[in-house]
Order: C-alpha cells, then structure tokens, then sequence
C-alpha cells in the first residue's frame, strides 16, 4: 500500500476484500462444455425415445411394453447420469488449471462454501425429482429440474461473479414456463442445460478469461 496516495489504499483494500469473499477461479470453458455435453446428452435421449416410439406398437402386440419402457427409463437415467458426471468433471478440470494460473486454492473455506451453496438446492431438488418419477409424475421432471438448477445457481452466486444471476434467473423462467405449458420438455431443457450454459461460458470467457489467457 501507499502512504501517499489513500484512494489507491483504498481500492486495494476493495480487491482484497473481493478476493477474499468471491470465488474467481470458475472457468468459462467450464460453462461451454457443460453445454455441449447436455446438448449430446439431449440428442441421445431424443434418438432412444425416437426409437421406442416407432416400436411401441410391436412392443405392445409382443407383451414387451412395459419391459421396454422400463428400459427406456433406465436408459434416460443413464445419460442424464452420464451428463453430469462429464459437466461436473469437465468444470472441475478447466476451473483447476485456471485456479492455477491464478494462484488460487480450489480446496479452501471459500471452495467449501461454494460447494455446500450449491448442492443443498440441488440434493433437495434431487430427492423431490426422485419422487416425481416414483409417483409417475413425468411431466413435472424437467421443469423441476430447471427450477432447483436456477435456485442452487441463485445461492451460490453471491460468491461468484454477477453474470451467474442471470443464468439462474433464465434457468427458472423457463421451469416455470414448461410448468404452465408442458410438452416441450427436452426441447427446452435442452435449451435450458445446453444453450444457455453455452452463451454464459462465452460471455465469461471472453469477458474474464480470454485477455489474461
């Protein structure tokens, strides 16, 4: 700091303070590939239901429908498993190397924060899902899943940057919107999941990581 000049203490003290309290290592990349993967992830889940629905009457004339669909279901759980294993992994891979580059320590109390901020909407969303699916309440799956999404992204974004409030409040708005007028579900979680995580990860990108790349 320096005695002689107090505004520049001042904004020093400002990003200490900041640095402290935000978590500033999330990699826009992290976004785009999370994205990209729920939009495969979206495609595949598309194809297999695609499938079904051109052999449901076989299915059912041969007394296979109720297997099949239990298929199916356990299918979709898989690639939806599957999409969230490789985001998560894909975001904890790209947020380390810039971690990294900047000196800052993913496991830390502020990580933890972060991390606990997160996932408690989303364990409590979770186990509301699993008893959507439970009581055959299909239709409300994709919407809830939106809605827990945008809350658990509203939580933790008091650590993170402020463009992540817009992704969250974006994430809601469509839930509620598929709520009221179902039957675009995987078109819109797809658009929910995929695009939007795509445009957030190139806004951040280019906005906080591209210039110090």
């Amino acid at each position: 700091m320096s005695n002689n000049n107090p505004i520049e203490d001042l904004q020093e003290i400002r990003k200490l303070m900041e640095d402290s309290s935000k978590f500033l290592s999330l990699s826009g990349l992290s976004g785009v590939f999370a994205g990209l993967i729920a939009l495969a992830g979206a495609w595949l889940a598309h194809y297999q239901i695609q499938v079904f629905g051109k052999r449901a009457l076989h299915y059912s004339a041969t007394g296979e429908f109720d297997d099949r669909l239990y298929q199916l279901d356990l299918t979709l759980m898989g690639i939806a498993a599957g999409v969230l294993v490789l985001a998560i992994g894909f975001g904890i891979l790209f947020t380390a190397i810039k971690a990294k580059k900047q000196g800052q320590k993913l496991v830390s109390p502020l990580g933890y924060r972060v991390v606990r901020s997160l996932l408690t909407p989303l364990l409590f969303g979770g186990v509301f899902i699993i008893g959507l699916y439970i009581n055959n309440q299909f239709y409300v799956i994709a919407p809830a899943m939106l809605i827990f999404y945008g809350m658990a992204l509203l939580n933790v974004s008091k650590y993170l940057t402020v463009e992540i409030k817009y992704l969250a409040l974006c994430e809601m708005a469509l839930g509620a919107y598929l709520a009221l007028f179902p039957g675009m579900g995987l078109i819109l979680w797809a658009v929910g999941f995929g695009v939007l995580h795509i445009i957030y990860g190139a806004i951040m990108y280019f906005r906080y990581d591209y210039k110090k790349a």
